[in-house]
């Protein structure tokens, strides 16, 4: 299901949460909203989920705004925990797909196989608040996957989460992704979720100043960096790549700052030219190093002319008090 966002603004009062954020997430793609606290994520979440009205801007699902009938066929997991404690962990999902229009039968048949799903068969008796936060998270995810969404919508479900936790979370994630489900999740433990994101959308002050696809956006980076162990008398063949620079040096292994659009296997040969190479390696920018960069854009239009960072071109992602 195609979800666009189109120029959403929002403000509380004098304080402007969002400005003009607008995107488009394709279906099968996991997307990662992220960026620091108080960017503006959980706002536009709220939005998308009807939970607050956009001052200006519209969503929408192919082409369509999207309505209370809509959404009752997405699935939504709150930052702030949405559960009842006192209710057993078996009722807690069934209930909530009740509310998402499956009869008794259909509920209680998908709760038993969500909750096998997230590890947490042997808790449907077991009432919610006995359940350890990171069981209480897990349980939290459920109640957003047991009618089966079209769109699921997670604000910060990695938060207080143990590495194990996080992984089988992602998986479960990255299965939902797989049938097709359009899954956007926010963040600010960015590079907790590097590996999880296959598009992204970061945000900062209420604006977009990333998205597209990750491997993209990584490559086109200024931070990308060459490693090599080079036996040469001196860098002179360096001189054939205007732009690249070294960042250190100690023996014969140096790193290379290499600008956006060259290519790092043209550089290599160039060093195999000069002397023999022993090692080579690529690495590219961590989440965080990508943020700090497009924000320093952002914050500073004139180092590259544009206030919004797009490598891809158009607002689609994928393959083919505010928080």
């Amino acid at each position: 299901m195609a979800l666009e966002v189109r120029d959403v603004a929002y403000a509380y009062g004098d304080r402007v949460a969002l400005d003009g954020v607008g995107f488009e997430i394709a279906p099968g793609v996991l997307t990662g909203l992220l960026g620091p606290n108080g960017a503006g994520k959980t706002t536009l979440m709220r939005i998308m989920l009807g939970v607050l009205s956009p001052d200006r801007g519209e969503v929408l699902v192919h082409g369509a705004p999207v309505d209370s009938e809509v959404r009752q066929h997405w699935g939504y997991m709150p930052q702030e925990r949405g559960l009842y404690p006192g209710m057993q962990v078996g009722d807690q999902v069934v209930y909530f797909g009740r509310l998402h229009g499956l009869s008794r039968a259909e509920a209680t048949d998908r709760a038993y196989r969500v909750l096998a799903e997230l590890g947490l068969e042997d808790r449907w008796d077991q009432r919610t608040d006995k359940l350890s936060g990171g069981l209480q998270q897990r349980l939290q995810l459920a109640t957003a996957l047991v009618h089966e969404p079209d769109v699921v919508v997670l604000d910060e479900p990695f938060a207080g989460l143990d590495p194990v936790a996080v992984a089988e979370l992602s998986d479960s994630l990255r299965e939902r992704a797989r049938t097709g489900c359009t899954v956007l999740f926010s963040s600010h433990q960015l590079d907790l979720v590097q590996n999880l994101c296959e598009d992204i959308l970061m945000v900062d002050a209420g604006r977009i100043v990333l998205r597209g696809p990750l491997s993209s956006l990584r490559a086109a980076s200024t931070g990308v960096q060459l490693r090599l162990d080079v036996h040469a008398p001196d860098r002179r063949w360096l001189e054939g790549f205007p732009g690249a620079v070294v960042v250190s040096e100690e023996a014969d292994e140096v790193r290379i700052a290499i600008p956006p659009g060259t290519d790092p296997l043209r550089v290599l040969d160039g060093a195999r030219a000069a002397g023999r190479v022993d090692d080579f390696g690529l690495d590219l920018p961590s989440l965080s190093q990508l943020f700090l960069e497009a924000v320093g854009r952002a914050r500073d239009p004139a180092r590259d002319g544009s206030d919004q960072v797009d490598p891809v071109g158009p607002v689609q992602t994928g393959r083919g008090g505010p928080r």
